[in-house]
């Protein structure tokens, strides 16, 4: 009896056992480490260090995305930040945390950047930097391999910042130029009587009477410039395809957005034509606007597909029918006779190069060895972090001080 209650302990220990390798395998390599109190318990320390010496953008975010309706897609970002997180949380999971001691260098560096905006009263550019430092702290902290994974996602609230007026005056003058002169392009392929002066459309309606379209800094299409260039890093981050593709799907992201504000402009000038200025000016603009999303996918969509079918990455296979036949050696020649002083010749150049990186890879090896014991001093480098934020949170409330 007792040998079978013990053999059956045995069974369910082992059962157990699988069933742990089974999860861990599901999870991945080093999911059961990867997080654990202490490492929540950092992130919430450094993250609520970060957000309360920040503290005065955020009305300043709120109120600007509230009542601004070119940033009110600013709430969207947050959450689709966390989105991009939640898709490859797994990998984030499993990746290999270790120190990073260029991450120190660049959250000094961004600490200097979140300083000076408050020093200079800019709160663009004190936005922008404490995204920098998030990134910053997630590469020191956390190493390579989870800052590949985390460095988009964190950089895409750059998208909510609103940019500074006179940035922003300076994009929309010249998109409303450029918006006039295309549309003004694709209104005389229709046979539509249009003249354009700056960004003014005066086309001919049926009537016969000519009617002026002004393009609006709020329709020069730099609302949707962010929206779209927003829209083409989030395809091609979650698209599993080459970097130099994925560079491409960002870039058209701009002239996707040039096209759509064209389009939307044209579709306004239609109702101007047929004498449906009223209806062209509030309804059909702002439902064009809206619209506008559908197109851009698309468009975006078809890019990824023709870069696919274009350029199609084939794999190298090594089969025994494609290799050469072995070359015969006749009597009285010496193998390899004739490459011999080539090959000589290639070594003898190669020597020094191989040689200059030897030197190299030996130097950074004993740099690195130097260094290896500093760097697995986890809770050192956090207190160096937590260190650096406070300075900067100090010498931002010294700055709130003075201008007080």
């Amino acid at each position: 009896m007792s040998k079978a209650v013990s053999q059956d302990n045995a069974e369910s220990v082992v059962g157990s056992t699988r069933l742990a390798d089974r999860i861990a395998d599901t999870l991945g390599p080093g999911a059961g480490q990867a997080f654990t109190a202490w490492t929540a318990a950092k992130i919430v320390i450094l993250g609520g260090l970060l957000v309360l010496m920040n503290r005065q953008q955020f009305p300043i975010l709120w109120r600007t995305w509230l009542r601004d309706p070119n940033w009110s897609h600013g709430f969207l970002i947050p959450l689709f930040s966390i989105y991009l997180i939640y898709v490859r949380f797994g990998e984030i999971r499993a990746a290999r945390r270790q120190v990073c001691l260029w991450g120190l260098l660049a959250v000094i560096a961004a600490g200097a950047l979140q300083v000076f905006p408050y020093r200079i009263q800019n709160p663009w550019s004190a936005q922008i930097a404490m995204v920098l430092l998030a990134t910053a702290l997630v590469l020191y902290l956390a190493g390579w391999q989870v800052f590949k994974l985390l460095w988009l996602p964190i950089l895409f609230l750059v998208f909510a910042m609103p940019v500074s007026q006179a940035i922003y005056t300076n994009v929309a003058f010249k998109l409303q130029n450029v918006a006039a002169f295309w549309a003004t392009k694709v209104l005389e392929l229709c046979t539509v009587q249009v003249q354009t002066r700056g960004s003014t459309l005066f086309v001919v309606n049926l009537q016969g009477r000519e009617v002026p379209l002004r393009i609006e800094e709020a329709c020069s299409g730099v609302r949707l410039l962010m929206a779209f260039v927003a829209l083409s890093v989030a395809m091609a981050y979650m698209a599993e395809r080459p970097i130099w593709q994925r560079v491409v799907l960002v870039l058209m992201g701009i002239p996707v957005a040039i096209a759509c504000n064209v389009l939307r402009v044209v579709i306004t000038a239609t109702m101007f034509i047929i004498g449906r200025e009223e209806f062209g000016k509030h309804f059909m603009h702002s439902f064009t606007g809206m619209m506008m999303l559908i197109p851009a996918v698309g468009m975006l969509w078809l890019v990824g597909w023709v870069l696919q079918r274009l350029f199609i990455e084939e794999d190298v296979e090594d089969d025994e029918d494609d290799q050469p036949a072995p070359e015969t050696v006749q009597a009285g020649d010496t193998p390899g006779a004739s490459d011999n002083s080539s090959a000589s010749g290639e070594a003898k150049r190669g020597d020094g190069a191989h040689g200059l990186i030897e030197v190299l890879r030996t130097a950074i090896a004993k740099v690195s060895g130097f260094f290896e014991p500093f760097r697995k001093q986890q809770k050192l480098h956090f207190a160096l972090a937590l260190v650096i934020l406070l300075a900067v949170g100090t010498t931002i409330q010294a700055y709130g001080w003075i201008a007080k």
